[in-house]
């Protein structure tokens, strides 16, 4: 029973392939037998004269300098921001290390094996320091970096523009 299903099922689909794409043969062919008139004025068109409108727009063209003091401010701010949040990591792994630390120092009847894991979480929370430190002077370098990069450019975009082209 679902053979005969299937087959009555891609019959059908077929035959209303066969119909839609004979609708839309016929369909076409109808629109390319009557084309309207208005449509042959606009194929001749003139396109020299367009070529010269271009050329005398291209004077009119401003350019938009680069704001390299508004870039490194904006370096200097994510710096600064970046340089705090690193701080506060820092001093909260700090204080935690400390609260765990007393908080194990409180229990006297148990024998104190928690000395090593205070030392190492100590140096721990200075390495961490350190590294927040180093990182904080690398994202200050990167960012120095990249405002020479961009005066670099602007001083040869200003090199590109300033040149006297008699041709143009």
């Amino acid at each position: 029973m679902s053979k005969k299903f299937g087959k009555f099922l891609l019959f059908s689909a077929a035959a209303g392939a066969a119909a839609y794409g004979a609708y839309s043969y016929l369909q076409k062919k109808e629109q390319a037998v009557s084309p309207s008139v208005d449509d042959t004025d606009d194929d001749f068109d003139d396109f020299s004269e367009d070529l010269d409108e271009d050329l005398s727009s291209g004077k009119e063209r401003s350019y938009v300098s680069l704001n390299l003091d508004k870039a490194e401010a904006i370096a200097a701010e994510a710096f600064h921001k970046a340089k705090e949040v690193f701080t506060d990591s820092v001093q909260q792994v700090k204080e935690t290390v400390k609260s765990v630390a007393d908080s194990q120092s409180s229990h006297t009847s148990f024998t104190d094996l928690s000395e090593p894991l205070k030392e190492q979480a100590a140096a721990a929370a200075e390495n961490a320091s350190e590294a927040v430190e180093a990182t904080a002077e690398t994202v200050k370098e990167e960012a120095a970096e990249a405002v020479e990069k961009i005066k670099e450019a602007e001083e040869q975009v200003e090199e590109f523009f300033d040149d006297d082209d008699p041709t143009l």
